[in-house]
């Protein structure tokens, strides 16, 4: 065998074990950056469950507020604001039924996810537990500039009163982002997305900030 030949076969096996090192890196990039996109530790562990399209996401927190208050935390506006992160506003469309409420949400969760907004319907089951469900209702409100529509999601909250002060929350998701972002990809960043979001209602719950809202008293059912 000639030396060019050599030369040859041998620069094909570095370059095929380079683009293999590449993708490896690049996979672990990605992964570093769904694990660490929150600037804190967080605490909250949540579990990914298969399934056919979006994965779905289990995540559990005990927040310290009685039962009516965490739901109050979960459902009025002026809280909402001040607790979800990259939330940038959140509009009450309508309630089209008894305990339900249609609810249209911008947020800005940065990179690779971007400008995205949302419509959802909320439905409350008074149980116990106290339930309540969140369905994708996409075509609800026309499109809005700069935003890329979420196509499909669905969860629910579930209440659990601990003692007469603790509530326990069980929280379940399943998105699909739409745009060009990948849906593994958006699984595995949404670990931290439902991570961080429990967690800050945790803090929230236990903030002084969170005993007064403008609109607490607009629902007789949660005083």
């Amino acid at each position: 065998m000639a030396i060019s030949d050599i030369k040859a076969r041998l620069f094909q096996v570095s370059r095929r074990s380079h683009c293999g090192l590449c993708l490896r890196a690049g996979l672990f990039l990605l992964t570093t950056l769904a694990l660490s996109l929150s600037g804190r530790v967080l605490a909250v562990e949540v579990e990914r469950v298969s399934r056919d399209g979006p994965d779905e996401l289990r995540a559990t927190v005990s927040v310290a507020a009685p039962l009516t208050r965490a739901l109050t935390l979960l459902e009025k506006p002026c809280h909402l604001l001040e607790w979800v992160p990259k939330l940038r506003s959140l509009t009450i469309l309508a309630k089209p039924g008894e305990n339900q409420t249609l609810v249209y949400m911008a947020t800005e969760l940065g990179w690779p996810m971007n400008l995205r907004d949302s419509v959802t319907l909320f439905t409350r089951s008074e149980g116990p537990p106290v339930t309540l469900t969140m369905q994708s209702r996409p075509d609800s409100v026309p499109a809005v500039d700069g935003y890329q529509r979420i196509p499909f999601s669905e969860g629910s909250w579930t209440l659990y009163a601990e003692r007469a002060d603790t509530t326990r929350i069980d929280y379940v998701q399943r998105v699909e982002p739409g745009g060009q972002v990948s849906q593994w990809l958006s699984d595995r960043i949404g670990m931290t997305e439902v991570a961080e979001l429990l967690q800050s209602l945790r803090d929230y719950a236990a903030d002084s900030r969170s005993k007064t809202c403008g609109d607490d008293a607009s629902d007789p059912g949660l005083r």
